[in-house]
């Protein structure tokens, strides 16, 4: 008898997860539950490791996941070392070439995407310094990110030589600490919740936020940081035309700032951006699952030239 022709199975595209600080990967594979259930079935596989450093947990994360035995960083929430900051590249390239890749796509969640964003800067700077010929391809070894509430280190942007203004720093400081009080109140709902008010969002609280999600970015100024300074521009390269992503926020964080000030990184190719409306979080309602697995799909189809062939 001859051979019975089987079906190709359409090709999976694999995504690497990277959670935030004092959380862990089965946290994160929580968090991104209801945008991951909208997806096509048998489209994406998740690969969800957690960071190497065990740490404590994020205010309010162990309330609410209250099984979850362990917590991990991917370098101490409060280092402004470089070293510090750095170290976790060699984990994440061993992930990015481990068994469950090569990985087509990257999602990241506030230190995962610092930690990511950081790993692709240095990566383009080791690129530009080995002076390459023209047409030399700068390459990393995924194709495109979905960076979810995160933002860039302004240390690292210091190290590369950029001009941290005095008001980023004021900026960044402010932010942090409006998260972090944030977070204790969130912390204090959770383990009481008959203080919740009917119809009260834990995000609500915008009244000390330091800026307007409605309003115009400058790109001369993003929260203190020139994009159009030739310091930034060497840093930054051309990026946005290399790396494909998409950007989710929220307008009620009190880090949306740096959500931006990243996003404004990867100008000039695929820069999707959406707003969720919430806070430091990924909210699990059925509009915004809906829009991330949009986004998702747009970004999946960017990567494998499939965009393209659509128009």
């Amino acid at each position: 008898m001859g051979s019975v022709m089987q079906e190709e199975k359409p090709k999976m595209t694999r995504v690497l997860a990277l959670h935030g600080y004092g959380t862990s990967g089965e946290i994160f594979r929580s968090q991104t539950a209801a945008f991951r259930f909208k997806l096509p079935k048998e489209t994406y596989t998740f690969t969800f490791p957690n960071a190497p450093l065990p740490s404590a947990p994020t205010v309010g994360v162990d309330s609410i996941w209250n099984n979850v035995p362990k917590f991990y960083g991917w370098w101490p929430v409060s280092s402004s070392n470089i070293s510090e900051i750095r170290t976790p590249h060699d984990h994440l390239e061993e992930l990015l070439s481990s068994e469950e890749g090569p990985f087509d796509l990257v999602m990241c969640f506030s230190q995962g995407c610092t930690l990511l964003m950081s790993y692709i800067l240095y990566r383009y700077q080791e690129h530009m310094l080995t002076r390459p010929s023209a047409g030399e391809k700068f390459e990393l070894p995924f194709k495109g990110a979905m960076f979810i509430c995160g933002g860039p280190s302004l240390h690292v942007l210091q190290d590369l030589g950029v001009d941290v203004t005095e008001k980023a720093w004021e900026v960044h400081h402010a932010t942090a600490a409006l998260l972090h009080k944030r977070t204790e109140q969130l912390k204090f709902k959770a383990d009481n919740p008959d203080t919740i008010k009917r119809g009260e969002g834990l995000w609500d609280e915008v009244g000390d936020l330091v800026h307007d999600p409605t309003s115009e970015l400058d790109p001369e100024d993003v929260f203190g940081l020139d994009f159009t300074d030739e310091r930034m521009r060497m840093a930054v390269g051309n990026l946005g035309e290399i790396v494909p992503t998409v950007h989710v926020y929220g307008g009620k964080d009190p880090r949306w700032p740096a959500s931006v000030q990243l996003a404004q990184m990867f100008e000039g190719g695929m820069n999707e951006r959406f707003d969720h409306g919430g806070g430091h979080e990924l909210p699990r309602t059925t509009e915004c699952s809906m829009r991330m697995a949009e986004l998702m799909e747009k970004l999946r189809r960017k990567v494998d030239g499939l965009e393209s062939e659509e128009q």
